[in-house]
């Protein structure tokens, strides 16, 4: 299943024609789509997902089913935004998503073979309401999938002033 399509117009004009098949490196694109989120959020230069997928294979991030988190965070923080990549316990979840948006691993059911990853995606606050379950919105695929955030007591903090140099 392809989760983060890359758009045909993008991938030939950024060159992605050079990697091989679009749908096949669609299919390990998520992190490298959540990246570029967290660039942008933070008023960094964001290039577009086949541009960071031609730096990630230089920089061999990626692995047969995605890219290593060390190695979206070793581009995160060559990118200008420090970055680590660690375990977090979901009773300390909340505490990480007052001060910034995190990029997660979710999965509906781990595989047979031990390996423990998902697909990545950007949660960026929650709801302060112990009544309601944790609720997600997921536009068709492709579309960007975020955590609703309407809590005024837990905003995202305010990205940097965009580059002079962006249009």
């Amino acid at each position: 299943m392809c989760r983060q399509p890359i758009a045909p117009a993008e991938w030939d004009l950024h060159g992605g024609w050079a990697l091989g098949d679009r749908t096949e490196w669609s299919n390990r694109a998520c992190g490298l789509a959540s990246l570029r989120m967290i660039l942008l959020a933070y008023g960094r230069e964001a290039s577009t997902v086949t541009e960071l997928l031609k730096l990630a294979v230089k920089h061999e991030v990626l692995t047969p089913r995605g890219a290593l988190h060390s190695g979206i965070v070793g581009l995160a923080t060559d990118l200008g935004v420090p970055s680590a990549a660690e375990p977090v316990p979901v009773a300390d979840l909340f505490a990480r998503l007052d001060g910034a948006p995190v990029i997660v691993s979710v999965t509906e059911q781990f595989p047979d073979d031990g390996r423990s990853g998902g697909h990545l995606v950007i949660l960026r606050g929650y709801e302060n309401d112990p009544t309601r379950r944790p609720s997600s919105e997921t536009r068709r695929p492709g579309a960007r999938h975020t955590v609703k955030s309407t809590s005024a007591d837990c905003p995202l903090p305010a990205p940097a002033a965009p580059s002079p140099s962006r249009p």
